[in-house]
């Protein structure tokens, strides 16, 4: 029997893949947290208490949540205290990160129960605790991938939304500010002030964090009924808060282009991530060292922004989908891009983003899904980010922008505040243009590399042109319209014309009045391609 290695290949990644869309737990659904955290000036140790509403959906006797345990070489990490359930305690085993909760009865399906978790220790990663660049000491939550677990009892992972409330005690020369909408803050006396912030709408644990520094608050307007709002550093509190007049503009155009936001108010804050923005549910943290007071943030502020509908209100289930986020802001930027300074400019992004997709390419063949990575943070890429961008832009030149920006909404609309995996958005496209996508889907986000093309051309004298394209790219064939642009002398029009590609060597011939000066490839910016030389 002749194995078809290709086919044996496909099955391989398509299992592979199946294996890993699992949500995490399929017998549990965290309704409500409340996060008790107490911060002093004296030590980086926080005293924690969660409250955690939990629905189950199987019956159980137990209950198995994330929290980094005390690492006693270092002196970091949580050490639990005591675990609460029908009002007293109740067994427990905190071991590899891992807090196993034995409940004194048997927990039904369909049964929604509360439990509290006592516990303190000083936050290895999650919640940084350091200073600013101005020696300001600052706390501030920075959980993507799955670093939540640093300093809170969660279901750790995408799949699992909630609601939350953040109780913060913290010395009162400091402001708080988090996800939701700001419930209370009183001045306790002590040199203590108590802060509460509320979020309605579930998110998932990678965006639910507290800022707390001696902010300077500003407000930047509204968007219908949603305030928006920045924080920033009391000595650069005018270069912030003009980095940040931007911050309203991308609110607007995503909520006209895409559907409603979903979120109570939209702050953006000056911070200490570890990365250049993170999208945080209306409450967007930026890197310190972004404000300048020159306004060169604007692209950043409209990604970040861009997420709270994708990565934020429609969240990838898994993490191997994060291009369901990460691709979707990069592309909706451009797109925000180009409505308010031009067409040049969107094409510019998407030559630049192009480049960096051929240049990761040739350090690491990979797709964008891809179901080997076991350390999340190697899925922040250029296939993540610029590859699915420019996915997003060849299928809405495939489908049309009529029917693109009809499921980008539809596709908003039915996961809105929910989880959602490729196939869930695939489905969507398909059922509106009306045309099958699997090849399509499977060829730009489960199939690593892109079409590395050879060409050449020449014109006979009596008008005929032959023109030779060829994929030299290794293993796998590509299936794309290819624009080229004819170019003739004597001032005559340019002419474009659309080749099927779909071959390793394709040859095509035509007769044309005129003669021809040169050939442009894809000259409106429409395809991922790289060109051999």
């Amino acid at each position: 029997m002749k194995i078809n290695l290709t086919l044996l290949f496909l099955v391989f990644v398509y299992f592979a893949a199946a294996q890993n869309h699992q949500k995490r737990f399929e017998s549990i659904d965290v309704q409500h947290y409340d996060f008790e955290i107490h911060l002093n000036d004296t030590s980086d140790r926080i005293e924690g208490k969660a409250n955690i509403l939990v629905k189950f959906l199987k019956p159980s006797e137990s209950l198995q949540l994330d929290l980094i345990g005390l690492n006693y070489s270092t002196s970091t990490g949580m050490k639990v205290r005591n675990v609460v359930f029908d009002g007293k305690p109740v067994n427990f085993f905190h071991k590899n990160d891992q807090l196993q909760i034995i409940f004194n009865r048997k927990i039904g399906s369909e049964e929604t129960v509360n439990l509290g978790v006592i516990y303190s220790g000083v936050p290895a990663d999650g919640l940084i605790i350091s200073e600013n660049k101005f020696g300001d000491r600052t706390f501030f939550g920075d959980n993507w991938p799955n670093r939540a677990r640093y300093w809170l009892p969660t279901v750790d992972h995408p799949s699992d939304k909630a609601t939350l409330d953040f109780f913060v005690f913290a010395p009162e020369h400091y402001k708080v500010v988090s996800n939701g909408q700001l419930e209370n803050e009183i001045d306790l006396g002590n040199g203590i002030k108590f802060t509460n912030w509320k979020e309605k709408i579930p998110i998932s644990t990678k965006l639910m964090v507290i800022g707390v520094a001696p902010f300077i608050e500003a407000d930047l307007g509204r968007y219908r009924n949603t305030r928006v709002s920045c924080w920033v550093f009391p000595r650069n509190a005018e270069e912030g808060i003009s980095d940040f007049a931007y911050g309203v503009r991308p609110l607007s155009y995503f909520s006209q282009t895409i559907g409603p936001y979903s979120y109570e108010k939209l702050a953006h804050v000056q911070s200490k991530t570890k990365y250049g923005g993170m999208e945080n549910a209306s409450c967007i943290f930026y890197a310190e060292r972004a404000i300048s007071g020159k306004q060169k943030i604007e692209s950043l502020i409209a990604h970040e922004t861009a997420h709270q509908w994708f990565g934020n209100s429609v969240t990838e289930q898994n993490w191997h989908h994060l291009w369901l986020s990460e691709g979707f802001a990069t592309y909706l930027t451009h797109r925000y891009e180009k409505y308010y300074y031009g067409n040049q400019v969107f094409k510019d992004g998407l030559i630049d983003d192009r480049k960096q997709v051929i240049e990761y390419a040739h350090k690491k063949r990979a797709p964008v899904i891809d179901t080997t990575v076991t350390d999340y943070l190697e899925l922040l890429n250029a296939n993540s980010y610029q590859k699915a961008s420019w996915f997003l832009h060849m299928l809405r030149n495939k489908i049309g922008d009529k029917v693109f920006t009809q499921t980008l909404k539809e596709y908003y609309l039915s996961f809105r505040n929910s989880t959602a995996l490729t196939d869930d958005f695939k489905d969507i496209a398909e059922k509106n243009s009306k045309q099958d996508l699997d090849a399509f889907f499977h060829q730009w986000l489960w199939q690593p590399g892109l079409p590395v093309l050879k060409w050449q051309w020449k014109q006979k004298s009596n008008g005929e042109i032959r023109i030779k394209i060829t994929q030299v790219q290794k293993k796998f064939l590509f299936n794309f319209p290819l624009e080229i642009k004819l170019l003739l002398q004597n001032g005559e029009k340019s002419q474009v014309k659309t080749l099927e590609i779909s071959e390793r060597k394709t040859s095509i011939s035509f007769v044309l009045k005129g003669k021809v000066k040169d050939i442009q490839l894809d000259p409106d910016v429409k395809l991922l391609f790289e060109l051999n030389k």
